[in-house]
């Protein structure tokens, strides 16, 4: 094989494992927002209401033992299935309890998915984290509360 055929290959090979490994970190480049991002505290503390009824306004709410006056900003973001992005929303603290009141009146949607953001000097707090510390959006699905209550009683026959 003469050398000028050899460096031609060689040139093939390099852009066909450039081109492959191009592919790979594209794949590996997730559109999920909350793939990199890691809360190593928990000084937030939130329970999802349960259930969450269709056509009723909720309180989506946290508490935290971080004082009132160290709290920069409380910040809810959150989505129905309607919406394309997530809105966020600043939230005002009493005691150290943040509430949010979700009307579906103004946000309508069959479901929503939601966190929390507290930020205080130069740390910032999230929930709900998994199990490795990162930001995972609570999501629920909006229920029918005739079919609910009559699941109910017949659960406790």
């Amino acid at each position: 094989m003469s050398h000028s055929i050899r460096l031609i290959v060689l040139k093939n090979i390099f852009i066909i494992f450039l081109i492959f490994f191009i592919v790979v970190l594209a794949q590996n480049n997730e559109t999920d927002p909350f793939s990199g991002s890691v809360i190593l505290k928990h000084r937030l503390l939130h329970t999802p209401p349960k259930p969450l009824f269709e056509n009723r306004s909720h309180y989506l709410d946290f508490i935290t033992d971080i004082p009132g006056d160290s709290v920069e900003q409380a910040i809810l973001f959150f989505k129905t299935n309607i919406m394309e992005n997530y809105r966020e929303f600043s939230i005002e603290g009493t005691h150290g309890l943040y509430r949010f009141k979700y009307d579906p009146k103004v946000y309508p949607g069959q479901s929503i998915k939601y966190y929390f953001v507290l930020k205080s000097g130069d740390t910032i707090y999230g929930i709900p984290l998994n199990s490795q510390g990162k930001l995972v959006p609570v999501e629920k699905r909006f229920i029918d509360p005739i079919q609910y209550y009559k699941q109910r009683a017949r659960m406790n026959r």
